[in-house]
């Protein structure tokens, strides 16, 4: 069992994971019930202006566009505010949301669309209307964040005596984030059978997609 302190989420409170028999649609990538359904957030500075996990400049203020785990780049998902039954179709751009429960990060534009700003979060429901295309899919699974790189370091040590292809990776914001990943899988399946194994470990593991 691996004893890990001070994990640096990227939000303030993680909500709680809903489970929900969501159908996916025919035209949908492989993608779990609990990605589909969840919690929205949104997003905006420091972050307007930056690159995306996909190489775009991040545009909150006029681009429909939200970030997600697992959903390939460019694939069009309409979100469904749940509290009051708004719908605003989004690309999908980047990567994230990293919080427990949540599901989707919308830009501000998108999140002003089903009046989600004051709360700052909402229950929502996904449906896929477009998948986007990547020539080879890879997923890795992210087990912790830190803004101290010998934090993130010592994790790293820690997990490769157990798994193989641990990394840190970096990523700018208002602060230097050091996020700890594992694995470079070819589907969905076995990077959730690996996010499995890490939850025997006392740990909250994401599944990325990232490419």
């Amino acid at each position: 069992m691996f004893l890990i302190c001070t994990v640096l989420f990227l939000s303030a409170c993680g909500h709680k994971r809903v489970q929900v028999k969501a159908p996916q649609p025919t035209s949908a990538p492989s993608v779990s019930s609990n990605e589909l359904e969840g919690t929205a957030s949104y997003y905006a500075e420091p972050y307007h202006g930056r690159r995306t996990a996909s190489g775009e400049i991040f545009d909150t203020y006029k681009e429909m566009t939200a970030a997600h785990r697992t959903l390939p780049f460019n694939t069009l998902v309409r979100v469904t505010n749940k509290t009051n039954g708004r719908e605003v179709d989004v690309r999908i751009n980047d990567r994230g949301p990293f919080i427990d429960g949540r599901v989707i990060d919308l830009s501000l534009r998108a999140a002003r669309e089903i009046d989600m700003v004051r709360a700052g979060v909402a229950p929502v429901k996904l449906k896929v209307l477009k998948q986007g295309q990547a020539a080879r899919t890879v997923y890795c699974v992210q087990v912790g964040a830190f803004e101290n790189l010998r934090a993130a370091e010592v994790l790293k040590q820690q997990l490769e005596k157990k798994y193989p292809a641990v990394t840190v990776q970096s990523f700018a914001g208002e602060t230097t984030i050091y996020r700890v990943r594992i694995g470079r899988e070819p589907d969905i399946q076995a990077a959730q059978k690996l996010a499995g194994q890490l939850r025997k470990d006392d740990l909250k593991p994401f599944v990325v997609r990232v490419n």
